[in-house]
């Protein structure tokens, strides 16, 4: 299997199901942060992996890559460095919500006559 159809199944599409699926509650806002995280994950990745295969601890078989290198890492291999990043974003972000969203408290339904519960402070809980 080459390096791009192993980008293509295994971190596009599932990249591609979140934006899909998360699409209403994505924003510039809210994405900004996985900005910062990716520029964070090339400057610390690509010295010590560029290192490694110059110095022979792994390489990459030209027959399953592009053939364009930066440095001496293939194109390929900066694109998982994001794309990896971005998959691992969106996952968490999502993950985040759904946790958020389950601890804040129930909203009174609309036409509700019956007073909101007020949360326990801390003397009632240890009473």
């Amino acid at each position: 299997m080459t390096y791009a159809r192993f980008l293509g199944l295994f971190v596009v599409l599932p990249i591609l199901f979140l934006l899909v699926r998360y699409r209403r509650t994505l924003t510039p806002r809210g994405l900004a942060p996985m900005g910062v995280l990716l520029v964070v994950v090339y400057a610390a990745t690509s010295p010590w992996d560029n290192l490694a295969v110059k110095w022979g601890l792994w390489g990459f078989k030209p027959e399953l890559i592009w053939g364009i290198k930066l440095g001496y890492l293939p194109l390929e291999e900066y694109l998982f460095f994001g794309l990896q990043t971005v998959l691992v974003g969106l996952w968490a972000r999502a993950r985040l919500l759904r946790v958020l969203e389950a601890s804040e408290p129930q909203r009174r339904p609309a036409g509700s006559t019956e007073a909101p519960k007020q949360p326990l402070d801390a003397e009632e809980v240890a009473s």
